[in-house]
């Protein structure tokens, strides 16, 4: 003992321990270890310093941190996530008084109550009825290993209480006196001065905070502990119906708009300004079947239900429209006869009777097609109808659009797949949002601007510089049109071309020479029936015409065209380019001939002949040297590899039909059909050659094989290739 008051009798503005604690104790021995680490502040070892001395008495406030008490090493964790056994600490405080031998032991524990206080006169335990539930071995929110307990308190503490000496940190006494006597107006200065200095002036003056030590509680009892809760197994299911009506909901719910601090005046003050009243969705909400059928969220139900609905009764067509039932190429019993298994066939009440005069497939989603329904003579009268058909649902049109007059041609957008441009008998063009079950129009032409009184047989979209996508239209009356949809809601009409008669003789096709017509000298321009871009230059268009020629046009040169050939002794009905050769175009016409041309040779490379005008032609995407064309009620497949004189397959119509379009899938093994009575006919083409692994070779050796007789053609096409291998062209 003596060895520890040697130790701790060192002057008082050295070592701060020897300071004499608000306790009350004479001394304090401190027993630690060599590798113990103390946690040192350094305003705290500034602090140390400087002593406060009143009367001769000390009153310098001791160090916040205790270095009495063990700290915890940086590599610990919380002590709930502790997995391996805590060491004890050989810290050991032992509190003595002159006076007496008995003395104090506090043990460290890891769990700290710095940041915490806890109510020990709350028993948790209270109100809790155990349940008599067989609770299952469910496993926890997150995995904890078993461990043992981290801390192990001793089986008795010996705590000693000692009365300590009082400390008055702050006295207010309350006085009650005479007023008028002495001790009254001393009581009466003292009040006013407290007035100043909270109330008053005074209570601005500079204050500066500063820190002073408290004793410190801490209490805790056994009931106070948290205990692990017991868990059970459990189940909850939410269907795709309940996740679409909750996120649904979610989206109609309005943010509430904060004020705008921004405003520089008004007129009136906030209180006295009238709300706004913002009409709930619930009370929109009818009760009767018509109004809840006008409602899109029961359109939307409606739909997907009979999408569902027509998934069980096509099942086996779907499975082969998909390509989930495939032919097996090395079969002993496989045979080329190019059969067309019928899948089925989009029709309604609404479209019996109303000629198919165009369809387009959607440019994000093949699945959904859109069908025009005008008028296919021309002394015919019907008013026009656009329905939007999906290939998951061919019972009913997912969308119809009513218009008074004969819808001739229709085009999907390829930067936005909403958006649906079409062309009238008027001559009108408008666009159509078909996310709206109905009319809702996006764009629409205007007389002021739109110089065509005629049909338009062409819509086709095209993307220019800058990401800004234009409508490019033609009309019977020669006209090439650019529509341009502005910010305004604008239509706005560029003329590009019109196309004017030619004269004298015309490379291509030769016909007998026409009469001369002096008598009336006019000016006569001819239809523009059809159009295609050029697959490789963008600004190069082809346009077909009633006279039969092919124009070659140019979006930079306007009213005049860059090359001229003639096609067709009668109108030119439709065109195509094959996806595998590019400067090879496909042509059909009203004299019951498909031709096929090649880009820079002035003469037909092929000729087929079918039994009646032809309306419709189309190659096959994975097949290069298949062709499908439609004349009159016969439906005609051509291998150009196989034979040229006749098609390899032919399917007759009911007599009172037309055939008007014809397209693949871009899947290569459906094709739709299109008639004047208003049905779209879905096949399945079966029984075809496989396909060649080298499409543009086959193609080039069919088209020279058909030029064996014709060696001067043949060499034309040699140098033609030859200068583009060479130019890269």
């Amino acid at each position: 003992m003596a060895e520890n008051e040697q130790e701790t009798a060192r002057p008082p503005d050295i070592d701060p321990s020897s300071r004499i604690s608000a306790l009350g104790l004479s001394r304090i021995s401190i027993v630690d270890d060599s590798s113990r680490t103390r946690a040192t502040f350094n305003f705290m070892e500034k602090r140390e310093i400087y002593k406060v001395i009143v009367d001769n008495v000390d009153f310098t406030p001791e160090n916040i941190v205790d270095p009495d008490y063990v700290t915890m090493d940086d590599t610990f964790t919380h002590a709930a996530f502790e997995t391996k056994q805590r060491r004890k600490s050989k810290s050991e405080v032992v509190l003595k008084d002159k006076s007496s031998d008995a003395g104090m032991k506090v043990y460290a524990t890891t769990i700290s109550l710095d940041d915490i206080y806890i109510d020990h006169t709350y028993n948790t335990e209270e109100g809790v009825v155990e349940q008599d539930v067989d609770l299952g071995q469910a496993p926890s929110a997150f995995y904890l290993p078993k461990m043992n307990p981290i801390t192990t308190y001793p089986p008795e503490i010996f705590v000693v209480f000692k009365e300590t000496e009082t400390h008055y940190l702050f006295e207010l006494p309350c006085f009650s006196f005479e007023k008028g006597s002495t001790e009254g107006t001393t009581v009466e200065e003292e009040n006013e001065y407290y007035q100043y200095i909270t109330v008053g002036k005074g209570r601005n003056r500079k204050m500066v905070g500063e820190e002073t030590q408290t004793q410190q509680r801490v209490t805790q009892t056994r009931h106070t502990l948290c205990t692990r809760p017991k868990k059970k197994n459990a189940i909850a299911f939410a269907s795709m119906w309940d996740m679409h009506d909750t996120y649904a909901q979610l989206a109609k719910v309005k943010k509430e708009k904060e004020p705008d601090e921004m405003v520089m005046y008004q007129s009136a003050a906030p209180n006295l300004l009238r709300k706004k009243k913002v009409a709930d969705v619930d009370e929109k909400r009818g009760k009767t079947f018509v109004e809840i059928a006008l409602m899109p969220e029961f359109q939307d139900a409606a739909l997907l239900v009979e999408r569902v609905l027509a998934a069980l009764e096509y099942c086996a067509e779907q499975k082969t429209f998909r390509g989930l039932v495939t032919f097996n190429p090395l079969s002993l019993d496989l045979i080329y006869i190019y059969s067309m298994k019928p899948l089925w066939t989009f029709e309604c009440e609404e479209t019996q009777n109303r000629p198919i005069t165009n369809i387009s497939f959607n440019t994000k989603n093949p699945n959904i097609l859109a069908v025009a329904h005008g008028k296919f003579g021309y002394a015919e009268y019907n008013t026009g109808l656009v329905c939007i058909w999906c290939t998951k649902n061919p019972c009913k049109p997912e969308r119809t659009y009513r218009f008074e007059d004969p819808v001739t041609s229709l085009a999907f957008s390829e930067k936005n797949p909403n958006w649906l441009a079409c062309g009238f008998d008027n001559g009108d063009v408008l666009i159509l949002d078909i996310t709206s079950y109905w009319v809702k129009i996006v764009a629409k032409s205007q007389r002021d601007t739109n110089p065509c009184f005629e049909p338009i047989w062409v819509t086709s979209w095209r993307v220019a510089e800058g990401s800004t996508e234009y409508v490019m239209t033609t009309c019977q009356d020669g006209r090439v049109n650019r529509f341009t949809n502005t910010k305004t809601h604008d239509f706005i009409c560029t003329p590009m071309m019109r196309l004017s008669t030619v004269e004298g003789k015309l490379k291509g096709l030769e016909t007998p020479k026409t009469c001369l017509k002096v008598d009336v000298p006019i000016t006569r321009y001819p239809a523009a029936l059809c159009m295609k871009w050029h697959p490789v230059i963008d600004h190069i268009y082809f346009v077909g015409t009633d006279e039969g020629c092919i124009h070659r046009c140019s979006t930079n040169y306007l009213n005049q065209h860059i090359d001229v050939y003639r096609a067709h002794a009668g109108p030119v009905y439709a065109m195509e380019i094959s996806p595998f050769m590019k400067n090879l175009l496909v042509s059909c016409g009203a004299d019951s001939a498909i031709r096929l041309w090649i880009e820079g040779l002035d003469d037909v490379i092929l000729t087929l002949m079918c039994p009646a005008a032809v309306y419709g032609i189309a190659f096959c995407p994975i097949n290069a040297t298949v062709l499908i064309s439609v004349s009159g009620n016969v439906l005609s497949i051509w291998d150009l590899r196989r034979k040229t004189h006749i098609p390899c397959a032919e399917y007759t119509f009911p007599n009172n039909v037309v055939l008007t379009y014809v397209k693949f899938s871009p899947s290569g093994d459906n094709v739709f059909v299109g008639d004047s009575m208003g049905r779209v006919y879905t096949y399945h083409l079966e029984d075809t050659p496989i396909p060649p692994f080298y499409q543009y070779k086959m193609l080039d050796e069919t088209l020279k094989r058909a030029l064996c007789t014709r060696p001067q053609l043949l060499k034309q096409l040699e140098k033609l290739e030859k200068f583009r291998e060479r130019f890269g062209k």
